[in-house]
């Protein structure tokens, strides 16, 4: 086998893995009406939304996130 028939797995794979997952559960749900995403291209995170009603919601959703977030660096 030489290099060129290796076949490696892209270093996205497991992003894409995940949106293909998200996809399915809102195809799933006539009750899934609002997306709020955040993915690292690169050096910098990009934000994708649809609408959001109820915005103080939201940000108490982005507040446990936070938590989450910082437990999980003090677990690393």
């Amino acid at each position: 086998m030489t290099i060129a028939e290796i076949k490696r797995e892209p270093r996205n794979k497991d992003t894409i893995d995940l949106l293909k997952h998200i996809v399915q559960q809102v195809e799933a749900s006539e009750d899934a009406t609002e997306v709020l995403a955040f993915v690292k291209i690169g050096k910098d995170y990009h934000r994708f939304s649809t609408g959001i009603a109820d915005m103080m919601k939201l940000i108490a959703v982005l507040e446990v996130a936070k938590h989450d977030c910082i437990s999980r660096m003090t677990t690393d």
